[in-house]
Order: structure tokens, then sequence, then C-alpha cells
């Protein structure tokens, strides 16, 4: 497994949260790109993005994946507040592009994110 590095989501004075665009979207990577029961511990975190890779590309697929990534970020996503229909995704190649917005709890801003959620190039 792949990991990125954890966002410096606290201060260090005290434990209020850090207003960070990119702190939240570093954790919000991790929580995508996490495949379901590769954290221990927490079999339920992260997205099942591998298992729909060779599944025929139609609007249900797309569907499946948009939950998969609506439930991710409600249960692990605190900071973000995301409506499913905001969600999107598309397939460039052999990429899997994600784009939503949503409202940064942190500092009450909605911004968007745009995110590689599968890359056969960097996954060989």
């Amino acid at each position: 497994m792949r990991s990125l590095a954890f966002p410096k989501m606290f201060n260090s004075n005290s434990t209020r949260i850090v207003k960070d665009f990119e702190a939240t979207r570093q954790n919000t990577k991790l929580t995508l790109k996490s495949e379901q029961g590769t954290l221990f511990g927490d079999p339920y975190f992260g997205v099942r993005i591998r298992r729909y890779i060779f599944d025929q590309n139609n609007l249900i697929l797309r569907d499946v994946i948009i939950d998969e990534i609506y439930t991710a970020i409600a249960l692990f996503l605190p900071q973000l507040i995301v409506n499913r229909k905001d969600i999107h995704i598309s397939f460039d190649k052999a990429k899997m592009l994600c784009y939503f917005k949503g409202v940064n709890q942190a500092n009450f801003e909605v911004d968007s994110y745009n995110l590689v959620l599968y890359d056969d190039e960097t996954n060989v």
C-alpha cells in the first residue's frame, strides 16, 4: 500500500483545527486513495476503487463509485460537508478522476477538489 503524509490538522499550542486547504486536500486524498481493509484496526476506512476498475464503464458503475466516495467523505472527513450531487467522476484513458465541491467546516468556505483516484501508470 502506498501512503501519503498525514496532514497537520491541529495546532501544537491548542486543539484548534488549522484552517488550511492543502491539509484538508491531503486528508481527502489519503482517505479516497486508501483501499478498504488496508488500515489496521478499521476495515471500513477507504474506498473500494480497485474492485471496479475492470468493470464495464456505465452509469450504474459511476453511481456506485460516487456512493462509495460520498460514504467515505461523510464517515471519515468530518471537516467537509459534501452533497452527493456535487461529486463527479470521469475516466480519461487509464485514469479515474474525481471532482467535488464541499464546505470546509474549519473556515466555512466552499472549496473545489480535483483528485486522481486511479492512474494505471503510477500503480504498475
